[in-house]
């Protein structure tokens, strides 16, 4: 339950298992690629990624307007470290069933490190042991390492290559997938010193440096009996070793670039110097225990179900490999596991992956909130060139902190991500009281995007609406009184007022000079109070429920019952103002406002919207069937919370949306761990506390957890008992099934059953 294994060599399934195999450490991810004889295989996406980093391309408009980016990043391929040839008796080996045996790939969850193995035979009947090992380190993100171990009697060849001549994928047919600008990276040297190969790159546009560096390291059966050479070629350089019966090759490449490092050659000496002494199995060993740590505070322990708990940790790692750990970084919407949405980040790190670290990794959580307040700068300069007065207006899509959205209708116009941004600092807040870290950067964020809601409302009939912005569910578009965003700027304006005051008290004097630096009034946070209490959240009467917008129930319902199977996702087929005109969703919306913010519902109400507006969700969005299994859970429909959590769970092991080859889908990933624990667990997080209303599901046996809050942990454990114990820290309260307790110790009480 520990690994992720697979004997599959089948064609259909090697782009899926490229991304299910990745791995990274939050700055260099590498898909999951045969290193041998990539030229015979034409079914692959070969791509290693640096997180932050980016060149721009153009944005070309036949019919432009004021406002429109012109300019867009997108992440580039990196140079090539994992491609080689394996020679046998001068055989080159190839990827074909017909002459492999005992086909085996593991990724290991506690190790961090991906293993591949088989049995090959040569045409001349002769076999060889191959085996494959690499791993990108967690203790030096700058440090990824393969290794190649081969037995064979007979002349043994290997030719490693650290090839510039990189492209990214591209699918014309598919708006999730970019489409042409496939060459961002142009070389400017490869050189060679001593043991020591280095490829040296420049970005087309930004003229941001990369460079990787390789050192090799050679051991046979016959100690001294090899020949190791390096040979430059066109646009690489060709390492080529050779052996007689036993030949291991290890390669241990070095990545800096640009973003982070103005001496990219110095700098990768000094990591050289280093870690030189460091064998692999020393950093496989750096590399369990930085796991085990992690393991220890955010495993989540499924009983009674081995399928479920190695989707989960398998979910757990993916994230972990893929989360930025610097302020230049953050999580793309497909992780550093492939290409799909062109590395850009989007709301679903506030949304869905930060609410899965702010409750177990703390320093993780924060480094993501400080991209945000990193690239500020650049969405106080958005605002502007939306014509805002003042404010800050963060990009749907981005990687620099621009916006890199081309349709501004589903694009653009989500300004609810100035919101969930808010939501995630502010969340950040309550889990760890810091008024610091609030004074330091989350409050200029919170003001700053709070300015906006000012800007883009107005009062009308004595309540304040906000008009023209596209909510969460990018089937309708350019809406008045969305009800997610209403309710998330509603939550979002009644935080700046309370932190302008709170922060007033904590720290008068740097308080001060903070609003004197961004021009904060008193007068201005009371707009902002007032507007708060008198959002407009839509409510229809006859429903009984809160409408997505001012207009959306008026629709006529899409026609399901005549729409096929190969339709879906409508937005591959359909334009989109014909799916615009109908009451059709493609994830949850006021469903998911109900999520994050319950309390501005009561529960026959939020039970009223999940019937109403599940019947009518096509789930064409990887961010939907969590969300629908959490509120599923909300609302007492147990057996239905199942179902979309086993849909989530499963969504990129089974591939259920056909796109698995173009990344793993991140924010599901996060989801799904949180249908464990927002959803069957019940947990919230809200200014009076924390709280769990937990079940088990009828097909598990139980489950357990930990929460890190206040300075203290808990671990939650629920199977016939729900046992909760204070694994340090001060005594605190819990709520379970609305009754206050205080854990000091262990409390145990009996669990509800369905």
């Amino acid at each position: 339950m520990w690994q992720l294994k697979s004997n599959d060599l089948s064609t259909e399934r090697l782009l899926q298992e490229e991304s299910l195999f990745s791995i990274g450490n939050g700055y260099i991810g590498v898909r999951g690629c045969f290193d041998e004889a990539p030229d015979l295989i034409s079914n692959t996406i070969r791509g290693s990624y640096i997180n932050g980093f980016y060149d721009r391309v153009p944005i070309l408009y036949d019919e432009s307007a004021s406002g429109f980016p012109t300019v867009k990043d997108k992440q580039p391929r990196v140079m090539d470290t994992q491609t080689s040839l394996i020679l046998l008796d001068g055989e080159t080996v190839v990827i074909k069933a017909s002459q492999i045996r005992d086909y085996f790939r593991v990724l290991d969850l506690q190790k961090g490190l991906m293993e591949r193995s088989y049995k090959y035979i040569t045409k001349s009947g002769k076999a060889a042991k191959i085996a494959f090992r690499r791993m990108a380190s967690f203790a030096a993100k700058n440090i990824l390492c393969y290794e190649i171990d081969i037995y064979y009697d007979g002349e043994i060849e290997i030719i490693s290559f650290l090839d510039s001549d990189v492209r990214n994928h591209s699918d014309s047919y598919d708006p999730r997938v970019a489409n042409g600008h496939d060459k961002l990276l142009h070389l400017n040297k490869l050189s060679i010193e001593g043991t020591l190969v280095f490829c040296e790159m420049e970005t087309i546009t930004t003229k941001i440096p990369i460079l990787s560096m390789i050192e090799y390291e050679v051991t046979c059966l016959d100690s001294g009996h090899y020949s190791l050479e390096h040979n430059l070629e066109e646009q690489k350089i060709a390492t080529k070793a050779k052996s007689k019966r036993h030949l291991k090759l290890q390669k241990k490449c070095i990545f800096i670039d640009g973003t982070r490092s103005s001496c990219l050659y110095e700098e990768a000496m000094e990591i050289h110097s280093k870690y030189s002494k460091h064998s692999f199995d020393d950093l496989i060993s750096m590399q369990e225990e930085y796991l085990n740590s992690f393991w220890n505070a955010s495993d989540i322990e499924i009983y009674g179900c081995d399928n479920i708990q190695e989707a989960i940790r398998f979910q757990l790692f993916q994230l972990l490999q893929s989360v930025g750990k610097d302020e230049i970084s953050n999580i793309s919407a497909k992780g550093l596991s492939g290409e799909g949405y062109e590395g850009h980040y989007f709301w679903d790190t506030e949304i869905y992956v930060l609410p899965l670290f702010q409750m177990t990794q703390p320093e993780l959580a924060k480094q993501l909130l400080l991209y945000r307040y990193h690239i500020l700068p650049q969405a106080k300069q958005r605002a502007k060139e939306m014509g805002h007065n003042k404010g800050a207006a963060y990009p749907w899509r981005t990687i620099s902190g621009i916006e890199c959205s081309s349709y501004f209708p589903a694009g653009t116009a989500q300004y609810h991500i100035n919101a969930d941004i808010a939501y995630g600092f502010i969340q950040y807040y309550l889990y760890h009281g810091d008024k610091s870290f609030m004074l330091e950067a989350a409050a200029e964020v919170i003001f700053e995007t709070a300015r906006i809601w000012l800007e883009i409302g107005h009062w009308y009939k004595g309540a304040y609406h906000i008009d023209n912005v596209t909510g969460p569910d990018e089937y309708t578009a350019i809406v008045n009184n969305n009800y997610y965003t209403n309710a998330m700027a509603k939550y979002h304006l009644y935080w700046a007022d309370k932190l302008y005051h709170e922060l007033h008290e904590y720290n008068n004097a740097d308080f001060e000079e903070l609003c004197h630096k961004i021009n904060l009034t008193s007068d201005e946070v009371n707009e902002m109070r007032l507007a708060s209490e008198a959002m407009h959240l839509v409510y229809d009467e006859e429903l009984g429920i809160h409408a997505q917008d001012d207009s959306f129930l008026r629709k006529a319902v899409w026609d399901f019952a005549n729409t096929t199977p190969d339709q879906y996702p409508l937005l591959l087929h359909i334009h989109p103002l014909t799916i615009y005109r109908y009451q059709v969703l493609k994830q949850p919306d006021t469903v998911l406002a109900h999520f994050l913010l319950e309390d501005y519902a009561d529960t026959e109400t939020m039970k009223r919207s999940y019937d109403y507006y599940e019947k009518i969700t096509t789930h064409d969005s990887s961010l939907s069937s969590c969300i629908y299994g959490i509120m599923a859970s909300r609302c007492g429909y147990y057996e239905k919370a199942y179902e979309y959590f086993m849909e989530a769970v499963r969504l990129d092991l089974d591939d259920k949306h056909s796109n698995t080859k173009d990344g793993l889908h991140m924010a599901n990933l996060a989801g799904s761990c949180l249908g464990i624990i927002n959803g069957f667990a019940g947990y919230r997080i809200k200014e009076t506390g924390i709280s769990i209303d937990p079940i088990v599901p009828n097909e598990l046996a139980g489950y357990r957890f930990r929460i890190h809050y206040l300075d203290a942990w808990l671990e939650i454990d629920v199977n016939e008992l729900v046992r909760i114990k204070l694994l340090q820290g001060k005594p605190l309260k819990i709520t379970i099934y609305n009754k206050d307790y205080i854990v000091a110790d262990t409390i145990e009480i009996e669990r509800k059953q369905l």
